[in-house]
């Protein structure tokens, strides 16, 4: 395909095409999916790619300008239907990824960039911990959806009200935690909510996922590390966004 390119680095390969709207959702007030379509060519460069992983998105800038570079989640990637999801937080124009799936059109095209997922979303545990806000919801959502029957896992997810939450689809046995925050650039819930969860007696493995804003992944990275002296193996915690400060790239 003429807007595709592929390269491989140290045998991952990495992947750039230009992704057509098929179709948009609005699936609670402060979140939209948007589904691309996925032509032939592009079914075959996505064919190693995990629902789940991460992406890069370019939006079209002013003429003469460099697109705009944020990173979000390939929310599903089903080559059945030939179909890639990514859901975008909805905050108005006060965000560039924001503003565009807003307008967004069926028809519209924008510029994707991925690679090959060499590795499993989360690796093999008996018990996972899983908690973020808003913007780790498409993450969380794949993650659960990929549990083997055999396993648990407790679900803590803050959103700005009763309206924006989901239904969690898992083979596994998963409990979910709604918590409610209008305004999380002032502050999360999230910290006080993970510290209070039980991990169930007689776990041989547990596994901790957590995304959310700067303020709140550095007070649990350092509950985590340093107050309960957690095995790193079994720990990741990434910040998704800072209060008052825009992604670089």
């Amino acid at each position: 395909m003429e807007n595709s390119i592929i390269t491989s680095v140290k045998e991952t390969k990495k992947i750039r095409s230009v992704f057509t709207v098929k179709n948009k959702k609005e699936l609670t007030p402060h979140l939209i999916r948007v589904i691309f379509q996925i032509d032939e060519n592009q079914s075959e460069l996505l064919a190693h790619v995990k629902s789940g992983s991460n992406n890069k998105i370019f939006i079209p800038a002013e003429e003469g300008s460099d697109p705009l570079i944020r990173t979000y989640t390939n929310r599903k990637i089903d080559l059945e239907k030939r179909e890639l999801t990514i859901d975008f937080v909805a905050h108005g124009d006060n965000g560039p990824a924001s503003a565009w799936a807003l307008k967004a059109n069926t028809g519209d095209i924008l510029e994707i960039g991925m690679k090959e997922s060499t590795k499993p979303l989360v690796p093999d545990a008996d018990f996972y911990l899983l908690a973020g806000d808003a913007t780790a919801l498409p993450v969380i959502c794949a993650i659960a959806e990929q549990f083997p029957p055999y396993v648990s896992a407790k679900i803590v997810l803050e959103v700005a009200g009763e309206e924006d939450e989901l239904i969690l689809c898992s083979a596994a046995d998963i409990s979910v935690e709604w918590l409610h925050n209008p305004h999380p650039e002032k502050g999360s819930q999230l910290t006080e909510a993970v510290k209070s969860v039980p991990f169930p007696p007689g776990i041989l493995k547990e596994y901790v996922y957590i995304a959310a804003e700067y303020r709140t992944v550095h007070e649990l990275r350092t509950y985590f590390k340093t107050t309960l002296d957690w095995d790193p193996h079994g720990l990741y915690i990434g910040s998704y966004w800072k209060a008052g400060q825009a992604e670089n790239r």
